[in-house]
């Protein structure tokens, strides 16, 4: 498999990249199509009102009138503007400057009528425009561009907004991220709008395929920090990672797709950015029938559904499977499981009698959800002791999923999701994932054993420590000194350091080189990340401690550090005093 340390600056890169030079990317001007478009439509309406205005100011002005005296006299080119203007806006009515003539106030009647009709047509016209479907989405598009312009924040660009990419969307938000989307179907961009978001998502709907629309969702944004391409269309997620890597070739890019051939084009552009749902679901159900320890310890840190210790399952590569799946994914899955040894029959859906009376586990994995069901059940009913493991498409048949007590569900948008997330989010988690597939399961053991008697049964939260001035200030401080922090010291309680947190430090980057499970006496210097695993309130805690000097002073050598300068000068003799007396 690639190396996914070459991903580890895809969050950490905002603070210590230089600024990039600027990037040629193509972009559509959206708000130059909004001006046109509008003067377009309103371009007859407006020269129906001006010409009717002017035709009723000249005619007014040449309409005879008296003043007081009874002297003849005809309105001033200004006077007539005057009189038509307050007509026109309906602001209000007055003869000036004398009071009309027959022969004025006749021309004004009419000229009343004719500039209502006029003004009318033009309202009509104006309201039409606002309906039109074009000029909505132009309207749209030019605020989605304001919106991903005005961004300050690292934020990543979602390519496919199903249920693949509002999981990945939801967890990042969670997590802080800013993320910008792109879907061609107008109901999930309006539930970006819709869905409980803790700030507001830029959402545009297009084809992510054309290079000038990931131009406007901010590919050439310099706080761009990926692009995440979670189509159902492999061609498409083919096009945007083409896009990614020769517009912006420092952009990671991940890209989900079911083709073996598309697949083989996408990893020459982006090796290390390649989801493959169904050959990921092989791999890791070959990992639980070989090393189930190594499974279970996987499924408990990547955030299992049922937030415990997952069950554990053993002899499944005692016997033979059998699958009962459509071509594409069964042959892909069976190739997985052969090669890892195990014993594997395909099965044909529509045969009424399944032989498994004897096997030792069966996938029903066809593209229909109440085929698989059917099949299952069947299955189930042949043999009561078999591992079951079902493919599902849609949610809409989860409950009879759960009431079958089904073993194992493949979900490919979960699996994308959860992927994604551990390899954006935290990619030195997704370092250990990859270095748990090739350990055995004596060391997966030591390693589950570990983190529950650090951080108990649940599910652990994980975090990532990166050791710099900008994130961890206090700390970059107490190292540029000279003095040592080790790992013990960044997990104890910060009133009490006698007292460990709850947490498990689980791998130290240094230099680009994972370390897994790390000596707990292990030196920190400088550049470090560390990924520690356990309960929130634990991560909190050390997150507070990476910015107060006393606290790291204080869990570093034990010493209670004056917090107010009062208080350090009325402690200052008493610890010369036990200096001179250690001396």
């Amino acid at each position: 498999m690639p190396n996914p340390l070459q991903l580890f600056a895809f969050w950490t890169r905002r603070s210590t990249k230089p600024r990039p030079k600027p990037i040629r990317v193509p972009t559509t001007d959206q708000t130059t199509e909004v001006i046109f478009l509008f003067m377009r439509r309103m371009r007859a309406p407006f020269i129906v009102v001006i010409a009717n205005f002017s035709i009723c100011t000249t005619g007014l002005m040449l309409m005879p009138g008296a003043d007081a005296q009874g002297n003849p006299y005809r309105l001033t080119p200004f006077d007539a503007f005057y009189q038509m203007t307050i007509t026109l806006t309906t602001v209000g009515y007055s003869e000036v400057p004398h009071a009309f003539s027959y022969p004025q106030r006749m021309w004004l009647s009419m000229s009343i009528y004719l500039v209502v009709i006029s003004w009318a047509f033009a309202i009509g016209v104006f309201l039409s425009v606002l309906n039109d479907t074009a000029f909505q989405d132009a309207i749209a598009a030019q605020r989605f561009r304001r919106q991903v312009r005005r961004m300050v924040e690292p934020f990543v660009i979602i390519a496919g907004y199903g249920q693949a990419g509002r999981a990945v969307g939801a967890e990042l938000d969670e997590q802080g991220r800013r993320f910008v989307v792109i879907d061609k179907r107008e109901s999930r961009i309006a539930a970006v709008v819709t869905e409980q978001l803790s700030s507001d998502v830029p959402a545009i709907e297009g084809d992510c395929a054309i290079p000038p629309l990931l131009g406007v969702a901010g590919l050439a944004h310099r706080d761009c920090e990926g692009v995440l391409a979670l189509t159902d269309d492999d061609d498409a997620n083919l096009a945007v990672v083409m896009a990614v890597a020769l517009l912006r070739p420092e952009v990671p890019v991940f890209a989900r797709c079911s083709d073996p051939t598309i697949q083989a084009r996408i990893e020459r552009f982006s090796p290390a950015g390649i989801i493959n749902p169904g050959d990921r679901f092989g791999e890791y159900l070959a990992l639980s029938i070989l090393r189930p320890i190594n499974h279970q310890l996987l499924r408990w840190l990547m955030d299992n559904d049922e937030d415990q210790l997952p069950p554990l399952r053993r002899g499944l590569a005692a016997g033979r499977w059998v699958v009962c799946a459509d071509p594409e994914f069964g042959d892909e899955l069976t190739r997985d499981l052969i090669a890892s040894g195990v014993a594997v029959d395909l099965a044909d859906a529509a045969d009424g009698d399944l032989d498994i009376a004897d096997a030792i586990g069966f996938i029903a994995g066809t593209g229909n959800d109440t085929t698989n069901i059917a099949i299952a059940e069947q299955a189930r009913l042949a043999n009561p002791d078999v591992y079951l493991v079902v493919r599902q498409q849609t949610d809409t048949k989860k409950a009879l999923l759960d009431a079958l007590q089904i073993d194992s569900v493949y979900i490919a948008t979960e699996l994308v999701a959860r992927e994604v997330l551990a390899r954006t989010l935290t990619p030195v988690f997704w370092s250990f994932v990859e270095h748990t597939f090739g350990r055995d399961e004596a060391w997966a053991t030591e390693v589950r054993d570990h983190l529950q008697e650090c951080c108990g049964r649940r599910t652990p939260q994980r975090g990532v420590i990166t050791l710099s001035p900008e994130q961890t200030p206090a700390i970059a401080d107490w190292l540029r000194r000279g003095e040592t922090l080790t790992l013990t010291d960044l997990v104890r309680r910060p009133d009490d350091r006698d007292v460990a947190l709850p947490l498990a430090v689980l791998v130290l980057l240094r230099d680009g080189v994972p370390t897994f499970m790390p000596a707990p006496e292990t030196a920190l210097t400088l550049g470090d990340q560390v990924l520690l695993v356990g309960k929130s309130d634990g991560l909190s805690q050390v997150r507070d401690i990476c910015h107060h000097p006393t606290t790291v002073e204080y869990l570093a050598t034990g010493r209670d550090v004056p917090l107010t300068w009062v208080w350090a000068k009325l402690t200052a003799r008493s610890r010369r005093a036990a200096a001179a007396r250690a001396n």
